[in-house]
């Protein structure tokens, strides 16, 4: 089976699940609270934050290195979406915990929510290491809800993951982390 039929595959076999999926309130909620999480407002602040504390780095070389990796993040992105196009899936209706999330744009690869949290999850490790894994753990939580929300397919949340991080380590070797 090629690499395409596999993912769209795996997409699929997800999708389908998850269609007949009825979540608990509570995971809704964590959903809903973790996509909204991922608009970015929260992050800039928490990469931010890490600057004064960080690890032999001062705030501007922080605000830099975010700048740097938001706009990197952000391009590469809009450039992947473009070439793509990828349409979304089709949401269900809103569960119990009135979920009124709706996507930024019309295409679904890769995920931007999630690029951009794992690049900041990268960049937090860096800054201040002992909040690094509760980044991780937050970015975690962004993706799932793409899925789970149903705004993004399995396979646009790993190549968001993967990407932001990638992206973001780069710019910290670029700075010379």
């Amino acid at each position: 089976m090629s690499p395409v039929l596999l993912v769209t595959h795996s997409d699929d076999w997800v999708w389908a699940r998850l269609q007949r999926w009825r979540p608990p309130m509570w995971v809704e909620r964590w959903m809903v609270t973790a996509t909204r999480l991922g608009d970015g407002w929260v992050w800039i602040a928490a990469v931010l934050g890490t600057g004064s504390a960080g690890v032999g780095h001062g705030p501007a070389r922080t605000l830099l290195e975010t700048t740097a990796a938001a706009a990197l993040v952000n391009a590469t992105q809009l450039a992947l979406k473009r070439a793509f196009r990828r349409s979304r899936p089709a949401s269900r209706p809103a569960g119990r915990a009135g979920r009124t999330v709706s996507a930024p744009d019309r295409y679904s690869f890769p995920s931007g929510h999630t690029m951009n949290a794992f690049a900041v999850a990268v960049l937090v490790a860096v800054h201040a290491p002992v909040a690094g894994p509760w980044a991780f753990v937050a970015a975690g939580s962004i993706g799932a809800s793409r899925v789970v929300l149903q705004l993004h397919f399995a396979s646009d949340v790993a190549a968001g993951a993967t990407l932001g991080s990638v992206l973001a380590a780069l710019v910290v070797a670029a700075f010379g982390g």
